[in-house]
C-alpha cells in the first residue's frame, strides 16, 4: 500500500523563506520608529523651557523711627523672581501685576502685654479685609500671631498689613514678617 502524496513529508518541518519584500518592510518599520524617536528627542530639547522660579516677596518689619500708633506697617522687602508678578510700592504695599493664585503668609511677634486683643489684618485697597488674626493680649509678656492661606488676586490689587497696636510693641526684623509667593 502506497502512502498518499500529502503525507509523504508531513512529519518533517519545512524551512520557511522570507521573501525579500518582507525583510525590506520590517527594516523600513524599524528605521521609521528610530527616526520618530530621534525627532521627538530633538523637538523636546529645542523647545524645552526651564520652569521659571516662583515669585516670592518677603517683607521683614522695619522698626519705626518714632513712636508710631496703629497704622500700616513698614517692611524691608526682598522680591525674588517677581518681575511681571508683584512689585513693592514704598515700604508698605505690594502690588499684584499678574492675576492668579498667591499664597500669603504672616507672622507678628509682640514684645509685651497689651491692654486689648492683639490683632493683625491683611487688606486689599481700598480697605477691603482679606484676613484677620486675633491673638491674646497677655501671656508671658510675649505673643505670636501667624497665618498662611491661598488667595486669588487680580492684577492691580494693592496689599498691606495693619495692626491694632502701637508699633513699638512689635519685634522687628526676622521675627515679624509677611509675604507671598505665586502658586
Amino acid at each position: 500500500m502506497e502512502s498518499p502524496d500529502l503525507l509523504e513529508n508531513g512529519n518533517i518541518p519545512q524551512q520557511r523563506k522570507f521573501p525579500c519584500c518582507q525583510v525590506a518592510f520590517c527594516t523600513l518599520i524599524f528605521v521609521l520608529i528610530m527616526i520618530s524617536a530621534l525627532v521627538s528627542i530633538v523637538f523636546c530639547l529645542l523647545h524645552h523651557k526651564q520652569t521659571p522660579e516662583s515669585c516670592w516677596a518677603h517683607g521683614s518689619f522695619k522698626e519705626p523711627s518714632t513712636s508710631n500708633f496703629q497704622g500700616a506697617m513698614s517692611w524691608e522687602w526682598n522680591l525674588q523672581h517677581c518681575d511681571g508678578f508683584v512689585q513693592k510700592d514704598h515700604d508698605q504695599y505690594l502690588i499684584i501685576e499678574q492675576s492668579g493664585n498667591y499664597f500669603i503668609y504672616a507672622q507678628v511677634n509682640r514684645k509685651q502685654n497689651m491692654n486689648e486683643s492683639f490683632t493683625v489684618m491683611l487688606y486689599k485697597e481700598p480697605s477691603i479685609p482679606l484676613n484677620k488674626v486675633v491673638g491674646s493680649n497677655i501671656g508671658g509678656g510675649k505673643g505670636t500671631l501667624n497665618f498662611g492661606r491661598p488667595f486669588f488676586l487680580q492684577k492691580g490689587d494693592k496689599l498691606y498689613c495693619q495692626g491694632n497696636f502701637n508699633l513699638d510693641y512689635i519685634v522687628s526684623g526676622n521675627q515679624t514678617y509677611w509675604g507671598l509667593y505665586k502658586i
